[in-house]
């Protein structure tokens, strides 16, 4: 046997992810499955984790498409022995220098030597990257001072193994001393992941200092010295499509008396920095991301510096309702032992810059919040990692790749996450699901699907693909499929079992994929020498034991074939661990909706009987006596001097039993709101049939009205001088809008919404009459589920509206076959929706940009403008809609499978108060008359959302508002603690201060009725009492 040493396998795991030469997405891993002798399974190179689950010794080959290029028991290195197929260099990009900038090296492991050592500055070459990038950034905490009160010998490992847990891209550290480096430098993962800014020598941590960690190499570390522990750390990453500079600053604090001066110095050099960069003469500004400890909180004036420079706060920009403190006294005992000032502040920050909008944040939130397990520090108080909270961010990075580049692009762009397939209706999978449930250990992962191309290019190429394949596929006509037999690959590991798709013609399929291949020829590799069209339904074990055709003839024996018509292709993609789903259909030329072979009329019929039975819905009866009754109030109006025009579901045709009806009346320049009011009320106080009352404190003041048993919430709008009385409302708003009062304008954009809605839905040709069912099941499930509302902090009438209107719209044809199909369309929906994405109707409105703290849930209205619907959204009510909506596609899909009347009903079963809110507030009000209890019950759910935020405003808590049942003007608010301290009923508790600071905001209102009160009582279960309940 040659004594020449082998390249074990972790040494070829790092030559294949780092080498430019080399794209780890060509390569497969093949690995022991602990799961009897020989059983050998594989997963995508990208897919392996080192030092994970699968320890390097179970590794036992590499393969590059079909060749095996590295096997342990042949000791067989193709890699280490051959030429990778060196490219010409390319001119390497040239070096930036930035005044006042020095460089410094990077620092690798080097496995054969066994020690850090500096690495290669490489500018020569740019480095492929996923559409994602991990960003973390935690100031650990040196123990310079008070070290015998800090137990750094345990907060070290704890901090290391948090930090390992993150999986970041790019690790950005503060307050690192010597010691953490060496401990830093010891941990497997870091030595065999990451490239470091600092090594063993430790030249920019004494007395201590920054860190920069980063799983791709870095092509050249600089630093900016301010004083001997004061100082910026960049890199720049060499990635295709451009640039990228990460920076990690930890800027002076106020502890220092001029800490004011010294951070503004600092702050100006990240700005010089980032200008320089941005000026270098490239053709494009690079990316640039500053992730640290920035020692300055919200609203303060170097948080406004970064933003006019160009910088956007990522926590402010996904989580604007949510504070965000990562240094938190209250919480966080060595927070409270470090602090000066007691205050909560987020002084730990991810900014990012892209010019060119390559690069934006997509997710952030906290690490490092819990206490750690074990005994307590040396204070007697819970021991943290560290003073502050860690913050781990996910940064999107778009590359444009045009249709000539995408065309010609080689197959090392295909990525494993996207795919090109057909997909079945849904009716006819639960055969197929039954089988998969049982034997698909991807059952989560994938839908019942054919694979046409996967590997795939990746997602920010679809709009492009689409058009590609769209233009391919001239000339396929729809076609069926029949899946009736079983068939079977077997490969190293296991086998998999799968249902032959027989198509009619019998070519048909055949014919599809070839064009498919002609139309993108990077993804021919996809068909491994031969395209067999399969359906997969599980995998078999390989071994003697095991006689697998025994197995598909008892299959087939209970198998009924399915026929399904194709008449379109599906692009679908995960991300994570999330399952596939589709992003874009492309319809075959010719095919038209079809109907649903499981009569889609069955399923609507129980549907609308359950709908039917909750009184959703609209009834010839109901709607009759609202138009007379508008008709009736238009003259009362025209009576007054003002035209009336009603909106919303009055207007789009949805109002059901017990609907208000929303309009505005809009008058002359010299009739004041409070006059129209007053006029109105004395000509209606005539009419014996009739109710009215002004309500002047509302957010738009409205006359509330009773007419026959039809309550109207009308506001006013007067028109500005030289506006004429004939003038449509839509004009009167192009001309003169900003003549308008904040009131009336807002009340005009009431009308113009709804206009804009029904000619959205026009547009689309009919699909009227499956919108308004689509609205009516929407609304029922909102309002029983506690969610239709935007006082509550959810959504109200016109933002659910939006919602069904997009899902109508935006809905292929398969999919509005039936009331259920597009009810189910509606979850998956905007239960996967990327929020803070807005959701828009409208070319004019597409431009909307989240910002501020009302904009977690962004559904912009149609009429410019644009606004958001949704503005009372907060951290919690968010949480709410996103398990509701998930819940109810579940439901929805089950209700589908069975068929059954108590399926449907399910999705519409109220909220049970004591089984789903078990330790809840309870707020209700008290009057002297009915109409006192009125005007404080409206008081009282305008200001609720006040409520929630103080509430919020202890991280421990999530809440769920909620109506009371079957009690008028009651209110109760669902409490969900992280720990029990948190729902503490005691004097000075965050609790109890937030509910006082409520009641007296109660007390002061100025326009209180006499003789009116508020009771909150904190209730668990069914119990009350003197320790469960009480009034502060």
């Amino acid at each position: 046997m040659s004594q020449e040493r082998f390249t074990t396998s972790r040494e070829l795991y790092h030559r294949i992810r780092w080498d430019p030469r080399l794209d780890a997405r060509e390569f497969v891993v093949g690995y022991d499955a602990h799961r009897g002798p020989g059983a050998l399974e594989e997963m995508p190179f990208e897919a392996f984790v080192p030092d994970g689950e699968i320890p390097w010794h179970r590794v036992w080959y590499f393969k590059r498409g079909h060749q095996v290029v590295w096997d342990r028991k042949e000791r067989l290195d193709l890699l280490s022995t051959s030429n990778t197929g060196t490219a010409e260099a390319a001119t390497p990009p040239r070096s930036v220098s930035v005044p006042g900038f020095t460089p410094l090296p990077a620092y690798r492991y080097d496995a054969r030597s066994g020690s850090w050592a500096e690495a290669p500055r490489d500018l020569g070459h740019t480095l492929p990257t996923s559409a994602s990038l991990t960003v973390a950034t935690f100031n650990v905490l040196f123990d310079l001072y008070d070290a015998e009160l800090l137990a750094t010998e345990r907060r070290t490992p704890a901090a290391l193994a948090l930090l390992r847990e993150t999986d970041a891209d790019l690790i950005a550290l503060q307050e690192v001393t010597a010691p953490f480096l060496r401990a830093l430098l010891a941990e497997p993962w870091v030595r065999e992941r990451y490239w470091l800014s600092d090594g063993p020598g430790a030249n920019t941590v004494e007395t201590y200092g920054q860190v920069l960690l980063s799983r791709l190499p870095l092509a050249s570390v600089w630093q900016r010295v301010f004083s001997r522990d004061k100082r910026i750390i960049a890199a720049e990453l060499r990635l295709s499509g451009g640039p990228l500079w990460v920076a990690t600053p930890h800027l002076t604090s106020n502890r220092d008396p001029a800490g004011a001066s010294a951070r503004a110095v600092q702050v100006q050099a990240l700005l010089d920095w980032a200008r320089t960069l941005g000026a270098t003469g490239d053709t494009e500004a690079p990316d640039l991301v500053l992730a640290g400890d920035f020692n300055f909180g919200d609203g303060e004036p170097e948080a406004d510096v970064f933003a006019r420079a160009g910088f956007v706060d990522a926590w402010a920009a996904l989580r604007p309702s949510e504070v965000g403190e990562t240094f938190n006294p209250q919480l966080n005992s060595l927070a409270a032992l470090t602090t000066v000032s007691g205050r909560l502040r987020r002084l730990d920050r991810v900014l990012v810059a892209s010019a060119s909008e390559r690069l934006a944040p997509r997710s952030i939130g906290l690490f490092a919040e819990a206490p750690l397990d074990g005994p307590p520090a040396p204070t007697g108080k819970a021991l943290f990692a560290s003073d502050h909270f860690g913050l781990c961010c996910v940064l999107h990075r778009e590359t444009g790749v045009s249709p000539v580049a995408l065309a010609s692009a080689a197959s090392a762009a295909l990525v494993h996450h996207t795919a090109l397939v057909l997909i079945p209706p849904e009716d006819v999978w639960a055969p197929i699901q039954a089988l998969r449930k049982k034997h698909d250990s991807k059952f989560q992962r994938w839908m019942p699907h054919i694979t046409l191309l996967y590997p795939f290019v990746p997602e920010e190429d679809f709009e492009t693909v689409e058009a590609l394949l769209a233009d391919a596929l001239q000339g396929i006509e729809p076609f069926d499929v029949t899946l009736s037999a079983f068939g079977l690959f077997e490969h190293r590991a296991n086998a998999t079992a799968w249902l032959r798709p027989d198509a009619q013609p019998a070519d048909a399929l055949a014919a599809l994929h070839a064009k498919l291949v002609a139309a993108l020829p990077e993804c021919a590799a996809s068909a491994h020498g031969g395209f067999t069209p399969h359906l997969s339904v599980g995998q078999l074990a390989l071994s003697p034991d095991e006689d697998h055709a025994h197995t598909l003839a008892g299959w087939q024996r209970s198998w009924r074939p399915l026929k399904f018509a194709v008449g379109e292709l599906c692009l679908i993609r995960r991300k994570g661990d999330t399952p596939f789903e589709v992003l874009r259909r492309i319809p075959l030329p010719g095919s038209t909706p079809r109907a649903r072979e499981a009569a889609p009329e069955h399923e609507d019929t129980l549907l609308r009987e359950v709908l039917a039975s909750l009184g959703a819905g609209s009834s010839r009866e109901g709607r009759a006596a609202r138009t007379a009754a508008v008709e009736q109030l238009r003259k009362h109006c025209e009576r007054v001097g003002t035209s009336l025009h009603p909106y919303g579901s009055y207007l789009l045709g949805t109002d059901g039993a017990g609907s208000d009806v929303d309009a505005v009346a809009i008058g002359p320049p010299n009739l004041s709101r409070e006059d129209f009011a007053r006029a109105l009320l004395q000509e209606l106080a005539a009419s014996s049939a009739s109710s009215a009352r002004y309500v002047a404190d509302a957010a738009i003041p409205l006359v509330k009205v009773s007419l026959g048993g039809v309550s109207f919430d009308l506001a006013y709008a007067s028109r500005p001088e030289g506006s004429p009385p004939e003038e449509d409302p839509l004009i009167l708003l192009e001309r003169h809008g900003s003549q308008l009062d904040p009131a009336g304008l807002r009340s005009v954009l009431g009308l113009a919404d709804t206009l804009g809605l029904l000619d959205v839905i026009a547009r689309e040709g009919g699909r009227t009459e499956r919108f308004h069912a689509l609205l009516f099941a929407v609304k029922a499930w909102a309002r029983a589920r506690g969610l239709y509302s935007h006082a509550l902090g959810y959504l109200g009438g016109l933002s659910w509206t939006l919602l069904a209107a997009w899902a109508c719209t935006r809905a292929a044809p398969d999919v509005m076959t039936s009331d259920a199909s597009l009810l189910a369309h509606f979850f998956r929906s905007f239960a996967s929706w990327p929020w803070p994405q807005p959701v828009t109707l409208t070319p004019e409105t597409a431009r909307y940009r989240p910002e501020g703290k009302r904009d977690l849930v962004p559904v912009i209205a149609p009429a410019l403008p644009a606004r958001n619907t949704a503005r009372n959204v907060s951290r919690s009510t968010f949480r709410v809609l996103q398990e509701e909506l998930l819940r109810a596609g579940e439901l929805v899909a089950r209700a589908r499978a069975s068929r059954t009347p108590e399926a449907w009903a399910a999705l519409f079963q109220p909220v049970d108060a004591n089984h789903d809110l078990p330790t809840r507030l309870r707020l209700s009000v008290d009057g002297p008359t009915p109409e006192a209890r009125e005007v404080v019950a409206g008081w009282l759910l305008g200001h609720l959302t006040a409520l929630v935020y103080r509430l919020e405003g202890d991280r421990r808590l999530a809440v769920r508002p909620l109506q009371a049942p079957n009690a008028s003007g009651s209110l109760l608010i669902g409490l969900e603690a992280r720990e029990a301290a948190a729902l503490s009923w005691q004097p000075l508790s965050p609790l109890f201060e937030a509910v006082e600071a409520f009641r007296l905001s109660f007390q002061d209102w100025t326009h209180r009725p006499e003789g009116t009160a508020l009771r909150v009582e904190l209730m668990r279960g069914n119990a009350r009492g003197p320790s469960d309940a009480s009034t502060p």
